[in-house]
């Protein structure tokens, strides 16, 4: 009995030192991330359905990496999609964030999340897309099929 109980605990301390899934592999011949500054995404004066600038479009549809605050509203467990947001006072404590100084995030399907306070890191899709709903403007700027990196 000692020996198959040795055995089963040789066994679980193996199994404890494989690492866990990380982030998806990328497909064989896919760029590395962008990696981009949320500051520069909202360092110009934004007006409704404007052209936006060619140091901002050249990102569309890339993928980038991107570090900033969760916003995730009034959701603090299973967070699939929030705002990440470039500072603190933008997510939590004042001011609503202007347009293009939030990107709105989806995490990958299947992947949740917990809020938190601390900046996080996500890798994802970007698009540049002016979604409304009427009258109501959604959003600017778009990071699908998100992954958080820390």
């Amino acid at each position: 009995m000692k020996r198959i109980a040795t055995l089963l605990m040789v066994a679980l301390v193996a199994a404890c030192d494989k690492p866990g899934p990380g982030p998806a592999a990328p497909t064989p011949g896919a760029r590395a991330p962008e990696n981009v500054d949320m500051m520069a995404f909202g360092a110009f004066e934004y007006v409704p359905k404007m052209v936006l600038p060619a140091d901002i479009m050249k990102h569309n549809g890339n993928v980038v990496r991107a570090k900033g605050f969760m916003n995730s509203g009034r959701v603090m467990r299973d967070v699939t999609e929030f705002e990440l947001v470039k500072d603190r006072a933008s997510c939590c404590f004042g001011r609503s964030p202007k347009m293009n100084h939030f990107f709105q995030a989806k995490l990958r399907a299947g992947n949740k999340t917990n809020y938190t306070s601390d900046p996080i890191t996500l890798v994802g899709k970007f698009v540049v897309d002016d979604r409304w709903d009427g009258d109501w403007q959604l959003g600017l700027y778009w990071l699908e099929d998100a992954i958080i990196e820390n």
